[in-house]
């Protein structure tokens, strides 16, 4: 009996084991309906005539919903849907992720703008619409309803409590006197008097007043100008080319567009004028971990194949047609009929990115009600202790929360796309979110002066220096010739301890701009640069204590303090142990030494034995970095986005007058002490004495022009993909993009 269980579970490990074996290059898509399914086969059969080293299998499901489903399980891979669904797939519990979009051809473009026109002078502004009559599309379709609705209601001029207190399309015909708003008759759960208001503009005959298709003249987008043309309505939700489609040149001069953030525009200036801007549909799947990353790999590389022998200049178009559905009975079976191309997603893309923030705000609005009163600001932290720290901040939650990730980009990131509100970043990074749409709002100060004590006059910039440090009796290093030393960076991409030496060396032609972190593995010898990707760089690395996490080695190079030789103070004891220079800022030997710094490391070290390398070639005592340096650098700097600068430079000066150098309450906390959370420079640097406000109008000015240059010209041939995803525009799709596989 024994050996039959035996046997059965052998059996049954080995069908698991079976069932669990990939193969790489099998991509299963979802279908939804049988004339897709038959689509989907032919082309299987096509790929596999023409030797494709892809597989294609068909997965069917009766809706988009239950694909979500199916791809989340592992038991389908990619699925092309709408924006609409594109949202709820990447939202938990699935979180799949586009990886590929459609491109409808210079006519069409790859998205559109959902707009609020009215005629001119009539309606001063989106926060007027109340009372007034309302022209849609159709109830549920993203430009003329749901979009307009879900902005109305996160701006707070649409009031709704919630599903509890009754539906969205109940409040809505509450909000307008009068509205057509084709559909709403047919919604089971509305009430009749709501019906009625809803589709009170209408002026379908009979039975097909105020229907979802074109016996009703007022549907669609057509239809929902005309309603606003006919003077019927006061506001017509539509896209930003129906103006243009409906009207003669003369004519457009009598409408405007009422703007999501506020006021109007003309019809034109819809790019900036317009509620949200609705993406292309596109090809989703999951993005969880490598085996999902190779997977969406070979997603790409099948459609590729599949583009490049069956698209709209395919070589074997004449056997099978990737974007026709004429041939099956159906329309956009697979990918919509319209599609000229399709185009990959930068790697960092997310269907919050993919779709924008005000598109997913205005849908998320749609779910739930509005929260009222102020929302605490979400810091980005990037390693434990500055978690520790930041939850230390605020206890009791009311003014701030503290998100944790292990990734100065992910945080950036997160910024960007409205999932974290603000951090602190050193120069470099504050360049990289510039880029990605941030801006610095508050920058530390590190002088003992009476800036921080408010007495000083004008405006106030922190400044710090950039310096190489090296032990006295280290005779045989120069700033001349740093080939084969073993350098010790602050990490990657940070100002004194990468961007500003290195930037030097670019610039002497002695590192290859294009290949800047192999030029640098190519020159020096084994050092530490914390989140490089060079094994030399890394080598000297040690990771997190043993005691701390139970093995040696753990967190080894990671860009964050888990790597105990991650910042200025790593920096330098990384030169302590093991290094020939490292590159830090002018106070890390005074705050490492002669008893500053008690850590076990640190508590014998004497300043005396260090000294500063002289870009000329000479040496200097430490103390004399205002004549011997490689650079002055900007202070770092508090980032978030353009909307939150007056919120973020609130809350930090009340937070200063309770727990600066000088606060209050500084016995209970202390913004510019690492001390109590194991760590140095957590979220601010321990040398700043103060914040204060930054004037600069933009990220480029407070950097300086010199340091923005260097900055330009470090990121001249390469840029990180963290740079690549934020100044991709969905809607303008770069060339290089329409090759599907790098």
């Amino acid at each position: 009996m024994k050996l039959y269980a035996w046997l059965l579970t052998v059996a049954a490990c080995g069908w698991m084991t079976q069932a669990l074996v990939v193969n790489p290059n099998e991509v299963r898509w979802c279908v939804t309906s049988d004339k897709e399914k038959k689509k989907c086969m032919d082309l299987a059969k096509a790929l596999g005539d023409l030797k494709s080293q892809y597989s294609l299998l068909c997965v069917q499901r009766d809706s988009p919903n239950e694909c979500y489903e199916t791809i989340k399980s592992h038991r389908a891979d990619a699925v092309t849907l709408d924006g609409g669904d594109i949202y709820k797939a990447g939202e938990a519990p699935y979180l799949l992720r586009p990886l590929a979009g459609e491109d409808y051809g210079p006519a069409q473009g790859v998205c559109y703008y959902a707009v609020a026109v009215a005629k001119a002078g009539r309606v001063s502004d989106l926060s007027n619409l109340g009372g007034k009559k309302s022209c849609h599309t159709g109830v549920g379709k993203s430009a003329g309803w749901n979009l307009p609705i879900g902005k109305l209601l996160e701006k707070g001029i649409l009031t709704w409590e919630g599903p509890s207190s009754g539906s969205v399309e109940k409040a809505v015909s509450n909000f307008f006197s009068s509205s057509c708003a084709p559909g709403s008759k047919e919604l089971p759960f509305l009430d009749k008097a709501s019906k009625a208001k809803l589709c009170g503009l209408c002026i379908g005959k009979g039975d097909n007043k105020c229907v979802k298709n074109a016996a009703e003249p007022y549907y669609d987008y057509g239809g929902a100008f005309r309603c606003l043309k006919e003077d019927a309505g006061d506001v017509a939700f539509v896209k930003h080319v129906t103006v243009n489609e409906d009207t003669t040149e003369a004519e457009r001069a009598g409408y405007e567009l009422l703007c999501g953030n506020g006021g109007r525009a003309p019809v034109s200036d819809f790019r900036r004028c317009h509620i949200a801007f609705v993406a292309a549909h596109a090809v989703v799947a999951r993005s969880s971990d490598d085996i999902d990353q190779r997977k969406r790999s070979a997603i790409l590389g099948l459609l590729n194949e599949a583009e490049n022998y069956f698209g709209v200049n395919g070589t074997q178009k004449s056997k099978f047609e990737l974007f026709s559905s004429s041939s099956y009975g159906g329309k956009n079976l697979l990918f919509k009929d319209s599609t000229q191309s399709l185009f990959r997603l930068p790697a960092l893309f997310d269907h919050r990115s993919y779709l924008g923030s005000e598109y997913t705000s205005a849908l998320a609005s749609l779910s739930s009600a509005r929260k009222k009163g102020k929302s605490p600001l979400r810091w980005c932290c990037i390693s434990d202790g500055e978690k520790n720290k930041c939850d230390a901040w605020d206890l009791h939650k009311r003014e701030l929360r503290c998100l944790g990730t292990h990734s100065m980009e992910k945080c950036i990131w997160m910024i960007k796309n409205g999932e974290a509100d603000v951090m602190s970043l050193d120069g470099g990074q504050v360049y990289l979110a510039g880029k990605c749409g941030l801006i610095p709002v508050m920058a530390e100060y590190y002088d003992d002066d009476k800036v921080c004590s408010g007495q000083a006059a004008g405006v106030a910039t922190g400044k710090y220096y950039a310096v190489a440090i090296v032990k006295k009796t280290n005779r045989d290093v120069s700033l001349k010739d740093l080939s084969g030393k073993s350098i010790c960076h602050t990490g990657i991409n940070r100002t004194a301890g990468w961007n500003i030496p290195i930037g030097q060396l670019v610039a002497d032609g002695k590192i290859d701009s294009c290949n800047i972190e192999k030029g640098a593995a190519r020159l020096f010898g084994p050092g530490c640069t914390p989140g490089s990707r060079e094994a030399s760089l890394c080598e000297r690395c040690i990771g997190e204590e043993a005691a701390a996490v139970g093995s040696t080695g753990k967190h080894k190079c990671e860009f964050s303090s888990h790597e105990r030789y991650f910042g200025y103070s790593g920096a330098f004891r990384c030169m302590v142990e093991t290094g020939d220079v490292a590159f830090a800022k002018h106070t890390t030997v005074s705050e490492n030494t002669d008893g500053a710094n008690k850590e076990a490391w640190a508590k014998n070290l004497r300043s005396s034995d260090y000294e500063l390398l002289c870009a000329d070639g000479k040496r200097a005592p430490v103390s004399a970095y205002k004549t011997c340096h490689l650079a002055q650098a900007p202070s770092h700097a508090v980032v978030t986005r353009a909307a939150l600068k007056t919120p973020v430079q609130e809350f930090l000066r009340d937070s200063q007058l309770k727990y600066g150098h000088s606060g209050m309450d500084r016995e209970k906390f202390s913004l510019f002490s690492s001390e109590r959370y194991q760590g140095k420079d957590l979220l601010f640097k321990d040398s700043a004495k103060c914040l204060v406000k930054v004037e600069a109008d933009s990220y480029r000015d407070f950097l300086g022009a010199g340091y923005a240059k260097t900055m330009d010209g470090l990121n001249a041939c390469a840029k990180s993909d963290l740079q690549e995803a934020c100044e991709f525009d969905v809607c303008q799709i770069p060339r290089k993009y329409h090759s599907l596989q790098n």
